[in-house]
C-alpha cells in the first residue's frame, strides 16, 4: 500500500515531538481473538484498531481508530489509549514510547511526508510485528485472567467470573498463516517482532514464523520474547537451536520472574521453579543472544524485591555480558496496576515505608558492589509505594485470595506471611 500525499505542516516541532511515537505509524498488536490494538501499551480497554475475523489488514491500518491516534499526536494531544506511557514518563523519563523512538529514529522523520491531516497513512510498512496468537497457556498467574490464559479459564468459572456458555478465547490459535498473507509481503520490511501470549512457546505459530524468518534468512531480525521460561521446546524442536543462528544480540528473551522458589510457584501457579531455573541457565549459555528478566511488583513481592535480584545473580541469570553493555542491570521492572487489588497500594503506610527505606539501601548497596547505577528501574517502584493505603482494594484482595486459595488448595497467607499485613490493615489495626 503506498500513495503520494502533500507533509503535513508541523507549526512547533518540538511539541510535536513530545506527543509523537513511532508505533502508530510501523506496527500493530494482534490480540488472540483475532482482534488488533494499535499497540500493546494501550491503557483503554476494548479500543481496538480492527478485527481480522471480518477486515483486512489494509483496512486495519487506517481504520478510524488507528487514524484518530495518529492525528492526536500529530497535532501535540495526549492519546487517552496512551496515558501508560505518558504517565510513567513523567515519573522516570523512560516508557515504551521513548524506547521505540530510540529505535526507530527514521520512522518519526518520516511521519510528516507519509501523514494526512486525517491521520491516514500512506504507507504500510510494518517494521515492527506484536504476535499473540492465543491465550493458550500453561500458567495461571494470580495477576492474569481468562483472556491471556487458558489454563485460568475453569477457575474463573468457579469464581463466577465467566459462565459455561460464555465464549472464552479458550485456545483459540489461528490454523494456520493462511490467515496472516500479509506478513509474508512485509517480511522485507520487519525490524522487530514480539512474542507475547499466553505463552508463546507453547504455539505452533510462533515456530512457523521463525521458519518462514530462517527461509528469507533474516538472521538480522531482532526478536523478544514474553515466556514465562517453562519449555523450550515444541513437536520436536529446539528454540534454543533457532537462536543460535541469529545475529549477536538481536534475540532478547524476557522471562517473567515475579518470584523465586515456593513464593513463585504460588503467584505464577503451574511454575515449577526447578524446571524454569535450568532452563534459564539453558539460555544464559548462549553467547548471542540477551536474556533479560522481568519482574511485575505487586504487592506480593514489592518487599522483597532485593532477594529476587540477588537469586538472580546468583544463578547466573543477571549479570555482567560486558559485549552487550551489561552489567548487572538486564532486568527490567514493571509495576502491577491491575487489578488494582494486587497493587502496592493495599500496603499499609508504615510499611510501604520500611520498603522504601529498603529498596532506597538497596540501590547504593548494589551501586557499590557491581558499579552499576539501577536507581531508575526502581524510581517508579518507590513512586507507587507513596500512594496511600486503599482499604477497599486491600478487602477485594483479602476475599479474592481466600476464594482462589480455596480453588487451588494454597495458602497465600503461610506461603507469603507478609501479605497478613493487609488483613490487619483492612481491619484497622495498623496503617
Amino acid at each position: 500500500m503506498h500513495r503520494t500525499t502533500m507533509p503535513i505542516k508541523i507549526k512547533n516541532i518540538s511539541e510535536f515531538r513530545k506527543t509523537l511515537c513511532a508505533v502508530p505509524w510501523m506496527h500493530l498488536a494482534f490480540e488472540p481473538s483475532g482482534k488488533v490494538i494499535p499497540c500493546c501499551l494501550t491503557s483503554t480497554h476494548n479500543y481496538f484498531a480492527g478485527d481480522l475475523n471480518t477486515q483486512s489488514i489494509e483496512e486495519i491500518w487506517n481504520s478510524d481508530n488507528m487514524k484518530s491516534v495518529r492525528k492526536d499526536m500529530i497535532e501535540g494531544i495526549e492519546p487517552k489509549i496512551c496515558n501508560k506511557c505518558f504517565d510513567q514518563e513523567r515519573v522516570t523519563g523512560e516508557s515504551g514510547r521513548v524506547h521505540h523512538a530510540r529505535d526507530f529514529p527514521d520512522v518519526l522523520k518520516e511521519i510528516p511526508k507519509i501523514t494526512e491531516p486525517d491521520g491516514t497513512c500512506t504507507t504500510m510498512e510494518l517494521k515492527y510485528w506484536d504476535f499473540r496468537f492465543s491465550n493458550l497457556c500453561n500458567f495461571k498467574c494470580r495477576s492474569c485472567g481468562p483472556r491471556y490464559s487458558s489454563t485460568w479459564v475453569p477457575d474463573a468459572k468457579k469464581l463466577g467470573w465467566i459462565d459455561e456458555q460464555d465464549k472464552v478465547w479458550n485456545i483459540a490459535s489461528v490454523d494456520d498463516l493462511t490467515n496472516f498473507d500479509f506478513l509474508k509481503e512485509q517480511v522485507e520490511h520487519v525490524e522487530k517482532i514480539y512474542f507475547a501470549g499466553g505463552e508463546p512457546l507453547m504455539m505452533p505459530e510462533h515456530w512457523q514464523i521463525l521458519d518462514m524468518l530462517v527461509e528469507h534468512k533474516r538472521f538480522d531480525v531482532r526478536i523478544s520474547y514474553n515466556t514465562n521460561a517453562s519449555t523450550l521446546t515444541y513437536s520436536g524442536k529446539n528454540v534454543l537451536d533457532y537462536w543460535r543462528q541469529w545475529e549477536p544480540g538481536k534475540i532478547e528473551v524476557w522471562p517473567s520472574i515475579d518470584e523465586v522458589g515456593e513464593r513463585a510457584e504460588l503467584i505464577r501457579a503451574g511454575t515449577v521453579w526447578s524446571k524454569v531455573e535450568a532452563n534459564l541457565k539453558a539460555m544464559m549459555e548462549l553467547d548471542n543472544i540477551i536474556v533479560r528478566p522481568g519482574m511485575t511488583i505487586g504487592a506480593w513481592n514489592v518487599c522483597r524485591l532485593p532477594e529476587i535480584i540477588t537469586e538472580l545473580i546468583e544463578i547466573g541469570v543477571i549479570k555482567s555480558k560486558k559485549e552487550f553493555g551489561i552489567n548487572h542491570d538486564n532486568f527490567f521492572i514493571n509495576m502491577l496496576m491491575d487489578p488494582k487489588h494486587y497493587h502496592v497500594r493495599i500496603l499499609p503506610d508504615n510499611f510501604k515505608q520500611q520498603i522504601i527505606n529498603k529498596l532506597e539501601n538497596f540501590v547504593v548497596e548494589f551501586n557499590v558492589k557491581y558499579d552499576a547505577d539501577i536507581s531508575s528501574r526502581l524510581s517508579y517502584v518507590l513512586h507507587e509505594l507513596t500512594t496511600p493505603f486503599d482499604r477497599e482494594s486491600a478487602k477485594e484482595f483479602v476475599e479474592i485470595t481466600r476464594q482462589l486459595d480455596r480453588i487451588r488448595d494454597e495458602n497465600t497467607f503461610t506461603t507469603i506471611p507478609e501479605m497478613n499485613k493487609v488483613k490487619s490493615a483492612m481491619l484497622g489495626n495498623t496503617v
